[in-house]
């Protein structure tokens, strides 16, 4: 057995309002290639597609069922199209609050124990109960499925890979870290229920839906008990706890820069700040993260405690609208697995499941030892199964790289 280490990747993976197309990509582009991370991180609306790809699903058909159910215009007439969804909204989780609006203004103002609505307190005074019925917090409508919830969790919770999302307490500031039996002993810590104080939650259908709580729900009491939101709106990517692993994908659905042209009205306004929020959300998640791999390769940081850390940015490099028509968001889809073949295929195929690098230029490939062995024997590693186009080099000159290519 070779002594070196496996080369331990992450998955971190940010959800965004939307059909999620360019995370969903790089998570079929990674099965295609049948690259398995060490732990997977998501948050808000990627949970779900990440516990419908830890089931084995394919998930290109799914978000066309996605895509299909919201396009009700041609692309030639999506400008109508996006027109309607501002004026009527969605379907499932993003329903707008139509009933709940009405049923607001026919609550008393006085009706004691009536947090939903807005109730009259001595220092909110009349004009706070008008605006809270005017212009309520509550814009959507959560729309409970009990059978949804289970089977994200269920699937999580079987997963032998480690998973981790997030959920926030607005009014403690805290946030919450919901893991995965797998994740639990990955991470060395020991989750508590949803209820406790912990840091460390398990991971359970009310924690799912926790998760996956919008702001533009507003804050009922009775329909959200835990009074948790959605972490996405606090920390994107959960980046900082994956520090033992040797490199980390983080698959984000915007990008560092802005992409197109400045923002010219109200709508494209919004957008820009609310990514201007995530990506300064995003720097401070991975600050320290890259001082510490700046402070190792300038040789300022030699503890051995210390080591660089490889941070693979997958980011999206064309312009999108958030619920876009079904040919720009394959279009999304598209581009990310590409993205994700090019940057796996040369990262993670590089290398020999043991973790010893291969020092060619070709793809690593998974060979039947018994049907192989006889053929090739001075061209793969007996501890994996993997050899590499390059006759000639015994396996001893390709784990120790210094064979010519």
């Amino acid at each position: 057995m070779f002594s070196q280490p496996r080369v331990t990747i992450a998955f971190a993976l940010g959800g965004l309002q939307g059909f999620n197309g360019h995370g969903i990509g790089f998570l079929d582009a990674a099965r295609e290639l049948e690259v398995e991370p060490s732990v997977i991180s998501c948050t808000g609306s990627m949970i779900g597609w990440v516990a419908t790809w830890l089931e084995g699903r394919e998930l290109l058909p799914l978000l066309a069922e996605a895509m299909e159910r919201e396009s009700r215009h041609p692309q030639q007439a999506e400008w109508l199209g996006r027109v309607w969804r501002a004026a009527s909204g969605m379907s499932g989780p993003l329903r707008p609050a139509v009933e709940e609006y009405w049923r607001r203004w026919l609550t008393p103002p006085f009706a004691a124990g009536d947090g939903a609505y807005g109730v009259l307190s001595p220092a909110s005074g009349l004009a706070k109960a008008f605006l809270d019925r005017l212009m309520p917090a509550q814009i959507l409508s959560p729309q409970p499925d009990p059978e949804e919830r289970e089977r994200i969790a269920a699937a999580i919770n079987a997963s032998r890979v480690p998973v981790v999302f997030n959920s926030f307490q607005p009014q403690t500031g805290r946030d919450f870290l919901h893991v995965n039996p797998a994740a639990a002993e990955f991470l060395q810590v020991e989750p508590q229920p949803l209820a406790s104080d912990a840091k460390f939650k398990t991971v359970s259908p009310e924690a799912v839906a926790a998760a996956q709580w919008l702001h533009q729900y507003g804050f009922d009491e009775r329909s959200n008990p835990h009074g948790l939101i959605s972490g996405t709106y606090h920390r994107q990517f959960i980046i900082a706890e994956l520090h033992m692993v040797n490199r980390i994908y983080a698959v984000r659905p915007i990008n560092t820069r802005w992409i197109g042209e400045l923002p010219a009205n109200w709508f494209e306004m919004r957008d820009f700040t609310r990514r201007l929020w995530f990506n300064g959300a995003y720097y401070a998640e991975t600050a320290r993260m890259r001082l510490v791999n700046q402070l190792v390769e300038t040789g300022r940081l030699s503890d051995e405690l210390f080591r660089r850390i490889e941070l693979i940015e997958v980011q999206v490099e064309e312009p999108y609208e958030d619920f876009g028509h079904a040919a720009e968001e394959h279009a999304l889809y598209r581009r990310a697995a590409e993205r994700a073949r090019e940057v796996l295929g040369e990262r993670e195929h590089a290398s020999v499941p043991c973790g010893l690098p291969v020092p060619c230029t070709q793809l690593a490939s998974r060979l039947a030892l018994a049907e192989f062995l006889p053929r090739i024997s001075n061209d793969i590693c007996y501890s994996c199964g993997y050899y590499t186009d390059a006759p000639h080099r015994t396996r001893e000159e390709i784990h120790a790289g210094t064979a010519q290519g």
